[in-house]
């Protein structure tokens, strides 16, 4: 397979860049804290490449400590490989790991990434931490309305569906603020 390296569906930017589906799409780019797009890995991954060699699990937590979150294993080995392919990064083995360098092809693939997303929330770490936080909140009312199931009480599920509707209508409107 001939891999060229602009938008499109095959090669090296359909696999980790726009894709045919286009921007955002799956993986973990997808979800809760969507922020990340498709393509946006490789830029991450140059990046800590950019400090100095490493090995893919030194590069995975150079990105953790940028983002709050440790991209996967899953994610990172095939980007590298894919960045092998074409000539962005050259690895080589040194005490036993897999060492990763930028080349200067993968220097200039960098240079022209799209613009940062420095103001988007997802930039910053506390993001995260903030949305965990919502998630566990999410999980406790999960809890307590099984809770309230095991009781069988009718009237305890009457309650708690005014809470819940309460609830959900009080997010829309704070969200209904903030459009």
């Amino acid at each position: 397979m001939d891999f060229h390296f602009g938008p499109g569906r095959e090669g090296f930017e359909g696999h980790f860049g726009f894709g045919r589906r286009g921007r955002h799409r799956g993986g973990w780019g997808g979800g809760f804290g969507g922020g990340r797009g498709r393509g946006d890995l490789k830029y991450e991954i140059l990046e800590a490449l950019l400090e100095g060699p490493r090995h893919g699990y030194d590069i995975m937590l150079t990105i953790e400590s940028k983002r709050g979150m440790r991209p996967s294993p899953g994610s990172i080995y095939p980007a590298l490989q894919m960045l092998e392919d074409g000539d962005f990064v050259r690895s080589s083995e040194r005490d036993g790991k897999r060492v990763y360098e930028i080349t200067d092809k993968g220097r200039e693939l960098y240079a022209q990434r799209e613009p940062s997303h420095e103001e988007m929330p997802w930039s910053n770490p506390a993001f995260y931490a903030t949305v965990a936080d919502a998630m566990r909140q999410v999980h406790g009312i999960k809890d307590a309305v099984k809770q309230i199931a095991k009781s069988g009480n009718i009237e305890l599920y009457k309650k708690a569906i005014e809470v819940l509707d309460k609830a959900r209508r009080e997010l829309f409107e704070i969200l209904a603020d903030h459009i």
